[in-house]
């Protein structure tokens, strides 16, 4: 017997749904770790290692030391996180272990934390709605009583809290790639002429992510990749490789045949060449995806991106295992262009059939793979979930990879909407009642007829 679920439900009969929303939360569990969580000295300087100061270091370590407190706010992607480790590594401690704490507290709950004497914490890209000056330099005095130190990151502009904000920038890119090259010893195998071509290319980067990445043994395939594109193919052949950063694997040419019908004149096939493997399912490596959708976003407009959009979202009603696929390359897209990804994917997903649900909550699952994803993934969660239309798909992210990332906010955020009406209370429920070993959004499976 079948039921139909109530506006903004799930079928819960679909068990298929959470098998696959087990197998993308045992796959983060392998390549995160959960928030709130202790940063020793040993994996600190790990990171560390390629970390180079910006001009605007030695100012932000002489605040941090008077202040106690400070918030590195910079536009975009600038090397906040590592800069607070950075910054927070300067100071004298009593104990050298960081404490990094949940993005997702207001400043009054910051205020109400309870610090540890001669202690360091870290919270990077904070999501919070509004910054407070009251309470921020209210909570400046109550660490430098403590003896200790809080650094935050911050996306976008300076805010009214001027005596506790760093405006930051990012370190010379040639500098950085200099260190890199230098610190792990990268000039093994690689001429003077590959070095230094690699050099100027790391001067057009936007993030000193990208330049750490392509001072390692990235940096050939980037080039490959880039090269591909430079040669100006035809709609026809970017179609194809676009379509693979989003359904590869078998059954790609059946897939294939929808986005040729989107776009008959191009008579697409599957992709043949440098990038592509034999036989045009899937790409050389894996790393291929993530640059092949730089590319895409930084050289391709409507006429690409129209259609590709179209096909997408058809993708989430083709099974759970093309959800995921087509998932992981919305997530990879938010990389580059987060604001597209919510657009026109995220946002429609959400509000749409139970499979386009679940690839939602899908993507926000991969993104918490990634430092810089995962805050964006959590205040997308937050925002569904203060939305009726959307708290559906909210309950069950927030039960997905946003709980082994963030288990107690997901937590507390569950409570709240458990203790409303409707499918998304029923939702949040039932994953509240799971023992502690399993995913909350294994719910749907669980749950009563209605």
């Amino acid at each position: 017997m079948t039921h139909t679920p109530e506006p903004g439900g799930l079928d819960l009969e679909k068990t298929t749904l959470s098998q696959s929303l087990m197998t993308v939360n045992d796959h983060l569990r392998a390549v995160t770790t959960p928030v709130p969580r202790d940063l020793d000295r040993r994996e600190a300087d790990t990171l560390l290692r390629s970390y180079l100061e910006p001009a605007c270091f030695p100012d932000a370590v002489d605040r941090l030391a008077r202040r106690h407190l400070l918030v590195l706010v910079s536009e975009g992607e600038t090397g906040r996180r590592l800069g607070g480790i950075a910054l927070l590594s300067r100071m004298s401690l009593a104990e050298s272990r960081i404490t990094v704490l949940s993005p997702a507290g207001t400043a009054r709950e910051l205020s109400g934390t309870d610090y540890g004497p001669g202690r360091a914490y870290l919270l990077h890209d904070w999501i919070a709605a509004s910054t407070d000056r009251t309470e921020l330099v209210g909570l400046a005095r109550k660490l430098a009583e403590l003896g200790s130190y809080l650094v935050i990151t911050r996306s976008g502009a300076l805010s009214q809290a001027v005596e506790v904000e760093q405006p930051w920038t990012a370190p010379d890119p040639g500098e950085l790639f200099d260190l890199c090259v230098s610190t792990f010893d990268l000039r093994a195998g690689r001429s003077p002429d590959e070095i230094t071509r690699a050099r100027d290319l790391a001067l057009t980067l936007r993030t000193p992510a990208e330049v750490v990445r392509l001072a390692g043994q990235e940096a050939p395939a980037r080039d490959e990749v880039a090269a591909w594109f430079d040669t100006k193919p035809s709609m026809r052949d970017v179609l194809a490789v676009a379509a693979l950063a989003f359904a590869p694997g078998a059954g790609f040419e059946a897939r294939l045949a929808e986005l040729e019908r989107l776009c008959p004149e191009t008579g697409l096939r599957p992709p043949r060449g440098p990038l592509a493997n034999a036989s045009g399912t899937g790409f050389l490596a894996p790393h291929y995806r993530d640059q092949v959708l730089e590319e895409l976003v930084g050289r391709y407009g409507f006429w690409l991106w129209q259609p590709l959009r179209d096909w997408v979202r058809w993708l989430a009603g083709q099974g759970p295992e093309t959800v995921v696929r087509a998932a992981q390359g919305v997530a990879s897209l938010a990389a580059h262009s987060f604001k597209e990804a919510r657009q026109e994917f995220l946002d429609v997903w959400a509000r749409g059939t139970d499979e386009e649900r679940m690839a939602a909550a899908h993507v926000l699952s991969y993104m918490c793979a990634d430092d810089t994803l995962a805050p964006e993934a959590l205040r997308l969660a937050l925002a569904w979930a203060a939305d009726p239309a959307t708290a559906t798909t909210a309950a069950v992210a927030l039960g997905g990879g946003l709980s082994v990332r963030y288990p107690a906010d997901t937590s507390r955020h569950l409570r709240r909407l458990a203790a409303g009406e409707g499918p998304a209370a029923a939702v949040a429920r039932q994953g509240l009642t799971l023992p502690a070993d399993r995913p909350a959004a294994q719910v749907i499976t669980a749950l009563p007829q209605r």
